[in-house]
Parts: C-alpha cells; sequence; structure tokens
C-alpha cells in the first residue's frame, strides 16, 4: 500500500505545467535562493514542474485553481464524475477535475465549500493552501494535529481580528488548525520571522514546492528521485549580455530577469493605487506604439523605457503564447497591459486605468486573452 501510495503521488505536476524537466538548475533560483533546495527535491521527483525549461517562476502568486490542480495531480489524477457547484467554474477547462476534486474530497476550506462562487482566479493566501494540505493529508490519514502547539505557538499575527477585519474571518479556525497544530510542528510552514508566520499574504510558487517538499518528506517519508540530480552548474564570474550584447536601459544584460528587476523597481516610487506622471511619452516618439499618453499607454510606455532604453518596438497580432516575455506588453479590448512574469497559462501585469493610477499583481489567464478582440503584442527583445 505504501509502494502504491508513494507510486501516485510521483504522478504529480504542476496544473500549468506539460512535463518535467530532465534537470532542476533553474536559473532564476539561485544556489542561495531560501527555497532553492526543497525546489531541487520536487523537481527531481516530479512533484511539482518550473514554469519552462529552465524556469521555475519562483515570486509568481499562485491561484485557487492552480493549487487545486496541483493537488489534485499529486493525488495521482483519479476520475472524476460529478460537477462542484460554483456557477464561475466552467466545464472543461484544464482546471475543471481538478476543482471537482477538490470540492469533492472537501480539500478547499469551508467557506469554499458552503458557496456557489469559487473565485477561481484569486491569488491564495498561505493559511488557505495550509487548510487545503491539510485537508489533503486527511483523507491520506496522515493530519493529526497538535493542540497543545496552538497554545505554545510564538507567532502574533495569527490572530482572529487580523482574519476578521482582513475578511477572512470564516477561515481562522481552520488556518489555526493546519497551521499551529500540524503544519508549524511536522515543519511544514515555517514562520517569516521568530513571531510572525504570515497566514494572510498570498502564496508563491517557491512556498508551495517548500510545503510540498516538507510535507512529502516529514510527512510521507520521502519519495525517490524520478529524474537523475543534475549537477551544481559552476557560476559564470564574469557574465556576458545576452542577445548578442544587448542591455536593458540601465546597463545589465538583457534577460527577463533583468527586465522585471527594472520594471518592478518602480514600484517603489509609484505603489498601488497611486498616480504615474502623465502624459509619458515613450523615449522613442517616432517610433512609439501609442499617439495617446496617458491612462494606460503612457504607464505601459513608461515602464517599457525602464527596462528597454530605445530598443525599438516590433508587433505581433495574436501572438504565439510561447513568443510572449516579461517586459513585453499584451493588448486586448483597446486596454495594454505589461506584463511582470509568465507561467505556461497565464501572465502576471501592471497596468493603469482612465484614472492614471498604477495597479499591481493583476492576472489574465491564456486562455481567456485568446478569447479576446485586439489581442497583439508589442515587445522589444531583439529578433
Amino acid at each position: 500500500m505504501r509502494k502504491r501510495m508513494m507510486t501516485v503521488l510521483l504522478c504529480a505536476v504542476l496544473a500549468v505545467s506539460l512535463a518535467a524537466p530532465t534537470f532542476a538548475a533553474y536559473r532564476d533560483v539561485p544556489a542561495n535562493h531560501w527555497a532553492a533546495e526543497d525546489i531541487q527535491y520536487v523537481t527531481d521527483r516530479g512533484l511539482f514542474n518550473g514554469t519552462g525549461a529552465d524556469t521555475f517562476g519562483p515570486s509568481t502568486e499562485m491561484s485557487r485553481t492552480m493549487l487545486a490542480t496541483v493537488l489534485y495531480r499529486y493525488a495521482g489524477s483519479p476520475p472524476v464524475t460529478g460537477t462542484a457547484p460554483y456557477s464561475d467554474v466552467a466545464a472543461g477547462t484544464w482546471y475543471t477535475s481538478g476543482v471537482v476534486w477538490a470540492y469533492q474530497n472537501r480539500i478547499f476550506p469551508n467557506a469554499n465549500l458552503d458557496r456557489g462562487l469559487l473565485y477561481p482566479g484569486e491569488n491564495v493566501r498561505r493559511s488557505e493552501f495550509c487548510v487545503m494540505l491539510y485537508n489533503f493529508a486527511k483523507t491520506l490519514g496522515k493530519a493529526s494535529a497538535d493542540t497543545a502547539a496552538i497554545t505554545q505557538a510564538p507567532f502574533t499575527d495569527m490572530d482572529w481580528n487580523r482574519f476578521s477585519m482582513a475578511g477572512f474571518g470564516p477561515l481562522y479556525s481552520e488556518a489555526e488548525e493546519a497551521m499551529l497544530g500540524w503544519a508549524w510542528p511536522n515543519g511544514i510552514m515555517e514562520g517569516t520571522s521568530a513571531t510572525t508566520i504570515n497566514p494572510l499574504g498570498t502564496i508563491t510558487r517557491a512556498e508551495v514546492a517548500a510545503m510540498l517538499a516538507r510535507f512529502d518528506r516529514n510527512v510521507l517519508g520521502g519519495t525517490e528521485p524520478t529524474v537523475p540530480p543534475a549537477p551544481n552548474p559552476t557560476p559564470d564570474p564574469s557574465p556576458t549580455p545576452s542577445d548578442n550584447g544587448y542591455t536593458t536601459a540601465d546597463g545589465k544584460p538583457l534577460t527577463e530577469e533583468n527586465v522585471r528587476a527594472a520594471i518592478m523597481a518602480l514600484k517603489e516610487t509609484y505603489p498601488d493605487g497611486t498616480v504615474y506622471p502623465t502624459p509619458y511619452c515613450s523615449n522613442d516618439p517616432l517610433n512609439r506604439p501609442y499617439s495617446n499618453c496617458d491612462h494606460c499607454a503612457g504607464w505601459a510606455m513608461l515602464c517599457s523605457d525602464a527596462a528597454f532604453g530605445s530598443l525599438p518596438w516590433r508587433y505581433q497580432i495574436t501572438p504565439v503564447w510561447g513568443n510572449i516575455r516579461i517586459g513585453d506588453l499584451v493588448e486586448y479590448d483597446n486596454h495594454v497591459v505589461v506584463v511582470v512574469d509568465k507561467s505556461d497559462d497565464s501572465i502576471k501585469i501592471t497596468d493603469s486605468g482612465v484614472n492614471n493610477k498604477v495597479y499591481w499583481g493583476g492576472q489574465l489567464f491564456k486562455w481567456w486573452l485568446e478569447e479576446r478582440p485586439g489581442y497583439a503584442l508589442w515587445t522589444r527583445y531583439p529578433e
């Protein structure tokens, strides 16, 4: 039975990944990354895949449907019949089976089981995923909470008033049991400091990978690697610019990581909800993509110039998903957004509305974008 369960667990893959890479040396996970060993662990065992052949997207936040599908495939993708009562979950999507399975096996927190809306694209809080993993452990008979640990936990931010004021009051009792009575004593979830555990922070791919690795090791006893471990790469002491010597606006090699860093640096000056300086016209006024220099267009050009300087623009109508890169401008429905992160099925964005306020952290799904009128791409990466 144990051997069979381990075989089932090895079938797990990330919802948005198609095949396990043959190595786990991700270029966006440096050796000193806090979750590097756990990311290596889940990759080697096929429990969680990257977002591309050599990228993992450790800081990408995860939605409710992504996490339901992760655990569904962790369980071996068992046959699913019937439906779930969520009016905002369409039939026949990549996540439908995972959602139905999670509902039928009571993986979701009670608040999600008792309502007719799932909010499938909503990014999940650390406490909610902990509850989901705890409920999954219950299906395996591996969820024994330590009530004494709840009272002994040192975390001052695990507070009902904090949950209630943020609109997560119904989640609190489940989160307390899952986080403090089970995940923390078993080493599955660690505090973010000596006195905090950040229960209401959105969970990232790196955090999910770490929790899955620790759950697999500490609770299930560990599984054997399914791919040979890759040798640790020797760092290049003097890396050279990529893309034939092109650089970002601040002189760094033109890589997606450096483009993203240049755009995200703007968040310190223009945090969520602030107004950016308008009008803003591109550094290349004779070859800029938009004649108007405010609203979404002005912010998109400002972000792009901050990353690419004066590199020329190229336009693609109905772009191939694989061609979209961090820093590209994506158009749809007479709106334009800036890509700040990407997975196989969605992009994370920053954009602005008619009030010229900046917004960070939006998420758009591939299937949704490809149905939108005017779907197109502006890129400044060299051909």
